[in-house]
């Protein structure tokens, strides 16, 4: 009989451990969470980080979130900022209480672990922290580190400017997608030792608009502090707008909804579903035209931006930041489909951009591509001038305060070849994640060899770990892959076979020279 007690005993507790790890808690400033654990790894998701922008928080800069009394669920993931429904697999999952973000980390201790925070892309206008691809679990479980995803507002939400519209009145603020990153980044300095992460050892990471932020953040200073390291995949740092494109682009927005200058208390009082509708209605138009923006940026406002991005890097904004860089090989590809139109698709939309270089260089530069204007031409001109040439620009003008280092992913499948996509804008995200067998990452490498892709993504997930571990992606000693400079300017090119290379971009950097088609 005793026996039996003390093995039922025993049942019960192994129960209750059993149940508490899968269930794991976590302690914030605001109250503490209940998350849950998959593959070893503790997951809270869905946690709120400011007061939820709705109502009079509207085109408002994020609140300070409010403590709350006994313990949340963190078990699933919130709100994603309102987009297109395109995008969304169900439209209840879009809301404007959109203001969370999800933790993954090998355990709530005491440990002070790396913490990487992704930023998602998606243009400014779609895409979430929560989506399949960017899951947390391979990172964290690999390097022990805490990895964090967050939602930012989108759209009109998030990227109107307001400054000099003729009616402007108190209550709207501009570039709230990105004073909401700032917010996440304060909120994680506040609070991630709870899980497991260090607040002193932080990296921020992101594709595409999500790089473009990294870049913003590095010199927004507000952000300062928050981070210690940056990584930005494919991002495009000449791509802020003025004031006066903002402007112009809000007008226009308005006019579409209906709204003057002077109706913008209007603006408050819209379903969000006709805020997105309108920005879809907007891009619409700007996709047929030539040398307009095609996509949503943060604006230089004099005061939360205070200056362009190159500008503020010069200016050494962003001293002591360690940058990892890089780009894909065949960025544009994807970026010129028919149903994305962010870039030109053939000779003809690329003229007009080619038109604002004066002769000489236009002709030094249309030489160049032996390829144009038949299509492959045109796709490598663009991947060089929208991505390529000025991220040389600003590693060169970061390499002069901190460390720098540089990659070039240059994998394909047989079938993104046959598709003419070869290595296109967002391949990599995948491997960095390490989430290739199922989602959108099983169709990226539909048809490739599985020893291959997986192999090249250990060694990408491990030198994006060991730099946000070490500051050097190669690890804690020297490694081969080399600091950049400006002498020598050493890139990791990741295929199939994977090696540093001294400037693979020399020819074309000396043809593009200070030139740019694309600001």
């Amino acid at each position: 009989m005793a026996v039996l007690i003390a093995v039922s005993t025993c049942s019960l507790l192994a129960a209750d451990n059993t149940k508490a790890i899968d269930k794991p808690l976590a302690t914030t400033a605001q109250g503490t969470l209940r998350g849950i654990s998959q593959h070893g790894i503790s997951i809270w998701k869905g946690i709120p980080y400011a007061q939820q922008p709705v109502g009079e928080l509207r085109f408002k800069a994020p609140q300070p979130l409010q403590p709350w009394v006994g313990v949340k669920d963190a078990s699933a993931f919130g709100h994603v900022s309102p987009q297109t429904r395109r995008t969304l697999k169900d439209p209840k999952e879009a809301g404007e209480d959109c203001l969370y973000l999800n933790v993954w980390s090998p355990a709530a201790d005491s440990k002070k672990r790396p913490v990487m925070v992704w930023i998602h892309g998606g243009g400014f206008l779609v895409g979430s922290g929560s989506a399949d691809i960017y899951d947390g679990t391979h990172l964290a479980q690999n390097g022990d580190v805490v990895v964090v995803s967050i939602n930012y507002r989108l759209g009109a939400l998030g990227f109107l400017y307001f400054d000099d519209i003729k009616g402007q009145k108190e209550g709207f603020d501009n570039n709230l997608g990105i004073r909401d990153q700032v917010a996440a980044l304060k909120w994680v300095r506040e609070n991630i030792a709870s899980f497991g992460g260090d607040p002193d050892q932080v990296t921020i990471f992101g594709e595409s608009a999500g790089a473009i932020s990294v870049m913003t953040l590095m010199s927004t200073p507000s952000a300062k502090g928050l981070f210690k390291r940056a990584i930005v995949e494919s991002g495009a740092p000449e791509s802020l707008w003025t004031p006066q494109t903002a402007t112009e682009i809000t007008q226009r927005y308005m006019k579409l909804l209906g709204l003057g200058p002077n109706d913008l208390d209007k603006l408050k009082a819209l379903p969000s579903d006709t805020l997105v509708a309108g920005m879809d209605r907007l891009f619409e138009q700007l996709m047929k035209e030539t040398t307009r923006v095609k996509v949503l940026a943060p604006t230089v406002d004099g005061s939360f931006l205070p200056r362009d991005l190159m500008a503020a890097i010069k200016a050494g904004e962003a001293s002591g930041v360690e940058l990892m860089i890089g780009t894909n090989k065949d960025e544009s590809t994807f970026l010129s489909l028919k149903k994305i139109g962010v870039t030109p698709r053939n000779a003809q939309e690329l003229t007009p951009y080619l038109a604002v270089v004066e002769p000489e260089a236009r002709q030094k530069i249309i030489k160049a591509y032996k390829n144009y204007p038949h299509k492959s031409g045109v796709m490598d001109m663009t991947t060089d001038g929208v991505f390529v040439m000025p991220c040389i620009r600003f590693t060169e003008e970061q390499n002069k305060f901190s460390s720098t280092y540089m990659y070039r992913f240059q994998w394909s499948s047989p079938l993104l070849r046959l598709t003419g996509l070869k290595s296109c804008h967002g391949l990599e995200m995948p491997f960095v994640f390490g989430n290739m067998d199922h989602g959108l990452g099983k169709l990226f490498t539909l048809g490739a060899n599985k020893k291959t892709i997986h192999r090249i993504s250990a060694q990408m997930q491990q030198n994006w770990l060991n730099f946000a571990r070490y500051g050097n992606p190669a690890g804690a000693g020297t490694g081969d892959w080399m600091k950049y400079d400006p002498t020598h300017r050493y890139t990791m090119i990741f295929d199939k076979k994977s090696q540093i290379v001294s400037d693979p971009s020399d020819y074309y950097r000396k043809v593009w020279a200070d030139y740019s088609i694309f600001r």
